[in-house]
């Protein structure tokens, strides 16, 4: 499975520089033409500023969470943590997911344990996608008011998914909270625990779980955990207003969410680094806004440069500690 899945992303990544060098050599000259044109410093410096409040925000419910255990890095490390996992994220087509892994594996490294360490990041990851669904909601709704096609049905099935998932972590937070596991119980009944490779881990699990419960059971630590991601992504939206507006693009609320939108569309398909899809679903949805495609492009440039940004202070962390020694066996996840 690993070796087909391995297959079908170098394919699509072929596929992918493809039909990016299609659209650069159509457009990639006027789209760097309305780069420089309407080019700001001043505004760019904003955008550096948000950009930096925003990952300090994310650091800070991360923090919080692990305080909530009992194991807390300072901010400024897990601020760079942060922004390796986000770096990750990009590259992997998972959603953003694909650098939790590497979150827990970077913070098992600053000396924190393995059950804080991925109870923290699970935590952390539902609070981030309970955080933005509303926001995705208002932006599908934004969109559909622009007479942006497509879009009423993924509204639907966006909403079925939202309460659906809402439900399911509703039932999953009661059950930790009341001290009953969830993968330890599946494993056990169904007999996976008997695997080596499990049951070697099943202790680590165990205690993860655990600390999840303590996390849950501490209702006024989630709730500000959650107006903290909500507040940050808020501080996105201004972020992505200040970068469109540091290059002249359209900057307005319906293209501020068009860019985010495509973004996250684009972050969904198996394509690593989203290569090609991100600068089409640009061009895509900026045309049914009555722009030209240059503009669209431009707009992907932009948002490429912002998931630069996000990686450099992680890209700096795995520079500092790739010289450090291993965590020992028994932490590892």
């Amino acid at each position: 499975m690993t070796r087909r899945r391995g297959i079908l992303l170098g394919v699509n990544l072929l596929l992918g520089v493809a039909f990016l060098a299609f659209i650069l050599r159509r457009f990639g000259a006027g789209a760097i033409e309305s780069l420089a044109t309407g080019f700001s410093p001043a505004w760019l410096t904003v955008f550096f500023g948000l950009a930096a409040t925003a990952l300090g925000l994310l650091a800070r419910r991360w923090q919080m969470l692990l305080e909530g255990i009992g194991e807390a890095p300072p901010i400024a490390r897990l601020a760079a943590l942060r922004a390796a996992g986000h770096g990750l994220g990009v590259l992997v087509p998972s959603a953003r997911v694909g650098g939790d892994p590497l979150r827990v594996w970077l913070v098992l490294r600053e000396g924190v344990s393995g059950r804080s360490a991925l109870s923290s990041v699970a935590v952390d990851r539902i609070l981030e996608m309970g955080a933005a669904a509303p926001f995705s909601i208002a932006f599908a709704l934004v969109l559909i008011q622009h007479e942006v096609p497509d879009l009423r049905s993924a509204l639907a099935v966006l909403l079925v998914v939202t309460g659906t998932f809402a439900l399911a972590v509703f039932s999953t937070a009661r059950r930790l909270a009341g001290g009953k596991g969830i993968v330890t119980s599946f494993a056990r009944r169904s007999g996976l625990a008997g695997l080596p490779w499990l049951r070697e881990r099943m202790g680590l699990i165990a205690d993860a779980e655990a600390s999840t419960g303590v996390l849950v059971r501490e209702r006024a630590r989630l709730e500000k955990c959650f107006a903290l991601g909500v507040a940050c992504n808020a501080v996105v939206l201004l972020e992505i207003t200040a970068l469109l507006h540091a290059f002249g693009l359209p900057s307005q609320p319906v293209a501020v969410v068009a860019a985010l939108f495509a973004a996250a569309t684009a972050q969904q398909l198996p394509v690593p680094a989203g290569v090609g899809l991100l600068e089409g679903a640009e061009i895509w949805i900026f045309q049914m806004l009555g722009h030209g495609a240059e503009v669209g492009l431009a707009v992907a440039f932009a948002m490429r440069l912002r998931d630069v940004v996000w990686a450099l202070p992680g890209l700096a962390a795995l520079g500092l500690r790739a010289r450090a020694p291993d965590v020992p066996e028994t932490d590892a996840v």
